[in-house]
């Protein structure tokens, strides 16, 4: 049952303030033209609209405690159809560890097991993993040991960070800056790479002390841009199978150089775009902020653009709905997780859209969330389940890392007052 009453309680109190209805993308803000980064003259801080960042805590809260209650104590992991994931047992331990409360190895079982869990999966070669999906669940199981496990694990994330350097797409590997996948990361390595788990590798890199614009990050650039749908700054052609795939102009991102899991748009030449969507312009976003690039790059400015005009917490905007309007809710929670990433590493509350007017998108997006837990306190996708989003603990997980960062960024700049 989805949390109504205290979804109205919420909308009420911003109501109260002045503000729309931030469900229906009109958040906190003012209106003007200028940049699609938010920001402008600050604002008198609003007591009521301040109220969000305690609901948000109490959200986060019934989220963990959820979390743990699915925690397997004897088996010292989380599981997926009846078995420990070295994956899924990272990102809880992260949206653990990275909340309100900062969960340590120290605090109970339910951290220091699933440490030590993931501490013994590591291999000779530093990455750590179940069988599969090397890249991912290392990425996912750096993120964890490092926030959550002090310096009892610092020599596992040492390990793991050099492995992951090892793995991206560049020379080392055979690749030239010319080769599409340039930069990018897979799942496993280096095979086949995409913007997804370039996203997650950059998380694991940060976690373990890489800064901005470190080597890494700067090769990661010639991945980024081949996936980002702007001719002037992508030029790549790609020739598939008789298909020839080009960039468009939104300013958005597709799955990796060529390819979009939100579909394509034919052009009269019969060249094929690959579709921008959001959570992979987010991802572009985060992994461009990751490279240290500044909000005025055109780079940026152009992930902006796209973000102006597809603002929406309703839906994964950009999906092709010609066969069934289920296909906009594909990644949904992926889509807030890495959207309340991107735009943390930014540094902006605010987001201006098309029309000018600024949503503060930690409200809009802790709102959303608030509305949508269920009175066990877990999120799940009920209207796409691709992506393993019918499974509560990953929605959750998303949906807690996701107001993690609503949080951190609320109490360092509390909403404003509309001017």
């Amino acid at each position: 049952m989805i949390r109504t009453a205290s979804l109205a309680l919420v909308l009420a109190t911003l109501t109260a303030c002045g503000e729309p209805n931030p469900t229906n993308d009109s958040e906190t803000g003012t209106t003007g033209g200028g940049s699609t980064v938010g920001g402008g003259a600050a604002a008198a801080v609003n007591p009521l609209a301040t109220d969000i960042t305690s609901r948000t805590k109490d959200a986060i809260d019934r989220g963990v405690g959820f979390l743990r209650s699915r925690f397997d104590v004897a088996q010292g992991a989380w599981l997926v159809n009846g078995k420990p994931d070295a994956g899924i047992t990272g990102l809880l331990v992260t949206a653990l560890a990275t909340s309100p409360r900062n969960y340590r190895i120290d605090d109970g079982p339910f951290i220091a097991k699933p440490l030590a869990y993931l501490a013994k999966l590591q291999r000779e070669d530093g990455s750590i993993h179940d069988g599969t999906l090397a890249n991912y669940k290392t990425s996912a199981a750096l993120q964890a040991l490092a926030s959550a496990g002090g310096d009892r694990y610092g020599d596992a994330v040492k390990r793991a960070r050099d492995y992951l350097a090892s793995i991206q797409a560049d020379e080392g590997e055979g690749y030239s800056e010319d080769d599409k996948f340039y930069g990018g990361a897979g799942y496993g390595g280096d095979q086949r790479p995409d913007l997804s788990n370039l996203s997650i590798w950059v998380d694991g890199m940060l976690a373990a002390g890489d800064e901005r614009g470190s080597d890494g990050f700067k090769r990661a650039l010639k991945f980024l841009e081949r996936c980002q749908n702007d001719s002037e700054i992508n030029t790549m052609r790609h020739e598939v199978d008789g298909k020839v795939y080009v960039s468009g102009d939104d300013g958005g991102a597709a799955y990796y150089p060529g390819n979009s899991k939100a579909g394509y748009d034919a052009q009269d030449d019969g060249t094929l775009v690959p579709r921008s969507y959001g959570s992979m312009t987010y991802a572009l976003l985060k992994g461009y902020m990751a490279a240290d690039l500044d909000a005025n790059d055109p780079r940026v400015q152009s992930a902006m653009r796209w973000i102006a005009n597809h603002f929406t917490l309703d839906e994964n905007p950009g999906f092709d709905t010609s066969k069934g309007e289920a296909a906009k809710y594909q990644g949904l929670y992926y889509y807030y997780f890495t959207m309340a990433k991107a735009l943390s590493l930014l540094g902006t509350p605010t987001v201006r859209d098309a029309s000018g007017r600024e949503h503060d998108w930690r409200v809009a997006l802790a709102t959303k969330l608030l509305a949508e837990q269920a009175e066990d306190g877990s999120w799940v996708n009920g209207r796409n389940k691709r992506w393993w989003e019918a499974m509560p603990e990953l929605a959750t997980g998303y949906a807690v890392q996701a107001l993690n960062a609503c949080y951190a960024s609320l109490k360092k700049t509390p909403p404003a007052e509309k001017s």
